[in-house]
This record gives structure tokens, C-alpha cells and sequence, in this order.
């Protein structure tokens, strides 16, 4: 099972899991994925303005042991099955983003 990372700006934002880079690539090109980006903020701005390009990268070693942990961690609190593995982690601190609190 190959992680990879979506990174927006150089920062890892989101990990999840793809069969290979093209899998990872129209994963990330996803527009429920997309709109989520938009939507999640983290130190009060979205994760994701619409406009810069999103880098898709294998995930680091920390990055893929924070996606695995948090995998498990959705089986055993059953909010997936064991056999899911369209997870998403998100590798930083989210909230949701208003856009008129701007």
C-alpha cells in the first residue's frame, strides 16, 4: 500500500492512499477532494485558495505513519471498515474555514 501527499505551497496537507502516481494524481484532482481544501482551514485561512497547484508526492516517513495511525484509529472507532482504504489524513491542525470571517 503506497501513501502519498498532497502538498500545497511545499506543506504536506493531506495524505492518502493510491495504487500508483496517476491513482494519486486524479485522487488529488478530485473535485470533492478539492472543495474540502477549500473549505478546511488551518491558522485561519483555508488549506487550499482555488488557484495554486496542488503537488502530489510519496509521503515521507512521518507523514505516512501519521496516515496509518489515524487509519487505524477510524477502524477501531468504526468509522470505516478495516478493508477502507480511501482514507484521508490531514497533516495539519483543521478547522472549518468562513469566508466572511475574512
Amino acid at each position: 500500500m503506497t501513501i502519498y501527499v498532497a502538498a500545497i505551497n511545499g506543506r504536506g496537507v493531506a495524505a492518502f492512499h493510491a495504487e500508483d502516481g496517476l491513482d494519486a494524481e486524479n485522487r488529488a484532482g478530485d473535485r470533492a477532494f478539492r472543495d474540502d481544501l477549500m473549505v478546511l482551514a488551518t491558522g485561519g485561512l483555508p488549506l487550499w485558495d482555488g488557484i495554486v497547484d496542488i503537488q502530489v508526492r510519496p509521503a515521507l516517513s512521518g507523514e505516512e505513519a501519521k496516515w496509518r495511525a489515524s487509519h487505524a484509529k477510524a477502524i477501531r472507532h468504526g468509522n470505516i471498515a478495516a478493508n477502507d482504504d480511501t482514507w484521508i489524513a490531514f497533516l495539519v491542525p483543521l478547522a472549518s474555514f468562513e469566508r466572511d470571517q475574512r
